[in-house]
């Protein structure tokens, strides 16, 4: 009696061939919650860079301003939200965090932000405007010859 489960390759290839189908079938009854997750997450966000601003909107509706802060720490724009409900049944606890890489040329001294009565909380930063080129003449001089030196 052999201790090894299989005798030759056809009986592990249907093996794996099962559990394939096992793993297929764990992936389908998954995909819904990973897919809803997202999509419901990235329409709650809109990050838009334009022409003469960098624009980033959240659905906060669940957050009052006092329970809202937003940083500024070099380039990094950090918005969190943290609320707690207590009652006679206990308390709860809700909390977001949002770190977004603001790009090069927007100016951080004059980020805005502006919440809605509907829960959208906005945050504008405005692009450093580009100095435009200039051009710099070229002066044309004479040619500067040298004496020869008397020789002593």
């Amino acid at each position: 009696m052999s201790l090894y489960p299989f005798f030759g390759p056809r009986p592990m290839l249907s093996a794996m061939r099962e559990m394939m189908r096992d793993m297929i079938a764990m992936q389908r009854h998954f995909e819904p919650m990973v897919f809803h997750g997202a999509s419901a997450a990235a329409q709650n966000e809109v990050f838009k860079y334009d022409n003469d601003k960098f624009t980033v909107n959240l659905a906060v509706s669940e957050f009052k301003p006092d329970e809202l802060k937003i940083d500024v720490n070099g380039r990094q724009l950090k918005i969190e939200g943290n609320q707690k409900i207590e009652n006679e049944n206990g308390f709860s606890h809700r909390s977001f965090s949002r770190v977004v890489l603001l790009p090069d040329d927007v100016d951080t001294s004059a980020i805005v932000s502006n919440l809605s009565n509907d829960g959208r909380l906005s945050i504008e930063a405005p692009r450093i405007a580009k100095k435009e080129g200039t051009s710099i003449p070229i002066n044309v001089n004479p040619a500067v010859t040298e004496k020869a030196k008397p020789e002593a």
